[in-house]
């Protein structure tokens, strides 16, 4: 008797609902509505997310699948609640949810983490920088968008947000309060990522193509700006790199030159531009990161090799603990404009401590935790490039180690 009684109150919602229009403006209001309705719950969904990722130290792709999960929990919320207030069973309320908003979630999604992996430095960037915020602003609007064509084409298929226009039930916050929202964060994020390009490195304004302001930049003097030199047109060895703070048109700033020893605390540094005064921001990936940072005693016998994260005033930090005093050198190994660079610096860590010799020459072969490694054909020579190589196995068998 329930049952038909909901069966009932149900069909008289039905009869005093408009038809869902199929063209003209009305269609077009209808989808807007409904993309504005799939977007608050994404919204709150990837806000949340990224939020509870970036306090936790996920990393980029647990941040991200963290904030998708959310974006449909919610997503799928805002749709439900108002249906099962109305009386609908949950067995009822499921399959409208999933049949309204599944398929214009799964378009946002895709659009909006895909503009905050392809903002340099969006998913470095903490919730505290303001990069952090104009990237997923801008990446929510599109994502918005681009939904908006796809849930106009459901509609007049019969499927996406029409299978909720039947019940009669339409909840979640007034569209207009979310348009104006919308809108404003797109003039905010397009402010944002404007500033964020103008004082970027690599604008054509700045010097254009990196590769061409380096190789200028570091061409030796009286050389005519090449690269050969004077004998015969013969190539110059490769420079060696990690020498200096300032090099290819760059330099390393340490934001402290001293750590203490023992404690937790945050190494940070920026690579800024010598001609700009203004930070580098363009790094590539190299290695599955952006950024290597080896921090190493001059000893040679204590080293960190730490992968900082950047944050959008362009800075780049870690978490660091240094359990023994010295004098240490920090190398900064990144890849920009398609050319690998090492800046370098000096890090003091107060206390007693004694210089360690370096040991004697080791063999070829070691072996670890049951690992065994060998070295082979190593014959380096000073000055000049050489290939290492060397083999990785366990109990006889070959092992592919990860990327590091």
């Amino acid at each position: 008797m329930k049952a038909l009684a909901e069966d009932s109150d149900h069909k008289q919602r039905h009869q005093h609902h408009e038809p869902m229009p199929t063209s003209g403006s009305a269609l077009n209001s209808v989808a807007f509505s409904a993309t504005l309705h799939c977007l608050t719950g994404c919204a709150i969904g990837e806000v949340l997310g990224m939020i509870i990722g970036t306090a936790l130290g996920f990393s980029g792709l647990g941040t991200i699948a963290l904030a998708v999960g959310l974006a449909f929990l919610f997503g799928y919320g805002l749709t439900s609640l108002p249906l099962l207030r109305a009386g609908f069973t949950l067995a009822a309320v499921v399959p409208i949810a999933l049949a309204t908003d599944t398929f214009s979630i799964t378009v946002m999604e895709i659009v909006d983490n895909g503009i905050m992996l392809a903002v340099p430095g969006a998913m470095e960037a903490g919730v505290g920088d303001v990069l952090f915020w104009g990237a997923l602003s801008v990446a929510l609007v599109v994502a918005g968008g681009v939904a908006y064509p796809v849930n106009r084409w459901l509609i007049t298929r019969g499927k996406g947000h029409a299978v909720l226009h039947e019940t009669g039930i339409h909840g979640g916050p007034p569209t207009k309060l979310v348009a104006v929202i919308a809108a404003a964060a797109a003039v905010f994020g397009t402010t944002v990522l404007a500033g964020e390009a103008l004082s970027s490195d690599d604008q054509e304004s700045h010097g254009g193509d990196h590769t061409a302001e380096k190789a200028s930049e570091r061409a030796p003097e009286g050389h005519g700006g090449s690269e050969k030199g004077s004998h015969g047109g013969a190539e110059e060895p490769d420079r060696v790199r990690g020498l200096a703070v300032a090099e290819g048109g760059m330099k390393l700033e340490l934001q402290r030159a001293e750590l203490p020893r023992g404690e937790r605390t945050r190494l940070s540094f920026r690579v800024i531009s010598t001609r700009t005064g203004r930070p580098v921001r363009d790094f590539q990936v190299e290695h599955d990161k952006r950024m290597h940072l080896i921090v190493a005693r001059r000893d040679m016998a204590v080293f960190q090799h730490l992968h900082p994260r950047l944050a959008g005033d362009g800075t780049w930090s870690t978490s660091i603990v240094v359990a023994e005093a010295g004098s240490y050198r920090v190398f900064a190994d990144f890849k920009r404009g398609g050319a690998n660079e090492t800046l370098a610096a000096d890090l003091g860590v107060d206390g007693p401590f004694d210089w360690k010799p370096l040991p004697e020459p080791a063999n070829v072969t070691a072996t670890a935790e049951g690992y065994d490694v060998r070295v082979e054909d190593a014959r380096p020579g000073a000055g000049t490039e050489a290939e290492l190589r060397f083999a990785l196995s366990r109990t006889g068998r070959p092992v592919q180690g990860e990327p590091y």
